[in-house]
């Protein structure tokens, strides 16, 4: 793994990418030819097959690796397959996908919020399990993609879903929904103060945790509401998403990392988890967003942690310690730099960047070593950034085209 590089040398870096970003590049494929498509095509289809095989559908993936599961990454996975369709017309796709969904709907369980309507939460995998809004949220998220293939009663049920989800997150329980006498909260979102715009994490360790949390912030802040803005037309969730950006973006550190704070605690061991879990709100966020000026202003601000990216890519083109929990997660980043290459700035280094990082998958010896069509949470996250190779913008559409 390659050692950090000193602070003078990334604050060096930093402010020569910001004067690249200022010049005006011609945009060059991320794929360069039909070979190379036809490649990154069969590999994200060898994805989908396994996600198939692993019985989505059923809730408990059927394969070798067994040490975790739940509504993340099982929503994820999904998602995979969602774009899968799209990508190779291949009907089972959706209906596996569809068929996860109409699961994860029955699985959400229905409280009273602290005003008096209802409210639906998850667990992480059981009514059970922990209520986290950073897991729920990816889950959510990943519901709001499929609702445009959703029909009649099936359409209305996950728009009952997502809408109640909303609530419980705006307004809260009453009481503890587990009957943990943890206490009920009057929402999650912090309105006031140096970290307004943050979302909370639900319940951790036995009690109620509404202090700011990065993840949260992200994949339920910025990335459900966005959608759901885009969904329903209410700018009160658009103002929420915006929000949560920009707290998000504002307790970077100078270099552009992210990071990991939970429950009053900071986490340092993650630092890829965690960018990758903040490029899904702030691209979902900038992508549904109608604010110019909020979207000119990301694509400013976000150009050092691209930077922070392209410092820390390995030799072999991925970043992390091979297999490690932060590893696994990791291939979120590619999504970030595939938007910021397609959407903001055509910078070379970007490209370069993307290709080295799709050309390891390709290899089917690096694919197997790093843990594709074997780790649920790793082919999740490779899935959706193969995706974002192919057709950028496709793992977060919500209209089809």
């Amino acid at each position: 793994m390659k050692s950090s590089k000193s602070l003078t040398t990334s604050f060096i870096l930093t402010i020569l990418f910001f004067a690249f970003t200022m010049q005006t590049f011609a945009a060059e494929p991320l794929i360069p030819d039909e070979k190379t498509r036809t490649d990154l095509v069969n590999y994200y289809d060898s994805i989908c097959q396994w996600i198939i095989k692993a019985d989505l559908r059923s809730g408990e993936l059927k394969i070798t690796e067994k040490r975790r599961t739940s509504i993340f990454i099982n929503s994820n996975l999904a998602r995979v397959l969602v774009a899968g369709y799209e990508i190779t017309g291949k009907q089972e796709y959706l209906e596996e996908a569809l068929l996860w969904f109409d699961r994860l709907v029955s699985l959400q369980q229905i409280t009273i919020a602290s005003d008096g309507r209802e409210a639906g939460w998850w667990g992480d995998f059981t009514p059970k399990d922990n209520i986290y809004l950073g897991d729920a949220g990816t889950s959510a998220t990943a519901l709001a993609v499929i609702v445009r293939y959703a029909d009649g009663e099936r359409r209305e049920k996950y728009m009952k879903a997502l809408e109640l989800y909303a609530n419980f997150v705006i307004y809260g329980t009453k009481e503890d929904p587990q009957g943990l006498n943890r206490g009920g909260s009057n929402g999650w979102i912090i309105r006031e103060g140096e970290n307004a715009g943050a979302i909370g994490c639900g319940y951790y360790k036995g009690e109620l945790s509404q202090a700011p949390y990065t993840i949260s912030t992200s994949v339920t802040g910025a990335a459900f509401f966005s959608c759901m803005y885009k969904l329903t037309g209410n700018r009160e969730y658009l103002e929420i998403a915006e929000n949560a950006v920009n707290y998000l973006l504002n307790v970077r550190d100078p270099f552009g990392e992210f990071p990991y704070i939970l429950h009053n605690f900071q986490l340092d061991e993650w630092p890829l988890d965690t960018m990758s879990y903040m490029a899904d709100g702030i691209i979902s966020c900038y992508i549904n967003s109608d604010d110019e000026e909020f979207k000119k202003s990301v694509g400013k601000r976000i150009a050092r942690s691209i930077q922070w990216l392209l410092n820390r890519q390995e030799d072999n083109g991925v970043w992390g310690e091979m297999r490690s929990e932060d590893q696994q997660r990791s291939q979120g980043v590619l999504n970030l730099l595939v938007w910021y290459y397609h959407d903001i700035a055509h910078y070379p280094q970007i490209a370069a960047t993307i290709r080295a990082n799709y050309n390891f998958f390709l290899n089917p010896k690096n694919s197997s070593f790093f843990g594709v069509n074997e780790l649920p949470i790793t082919t999740g996250f490779v899935g959706l950034g193969i995706a974002e190779v192919i057709e950028p913008g496709i793992t977060y559409r919500l209209v089809n085209e």
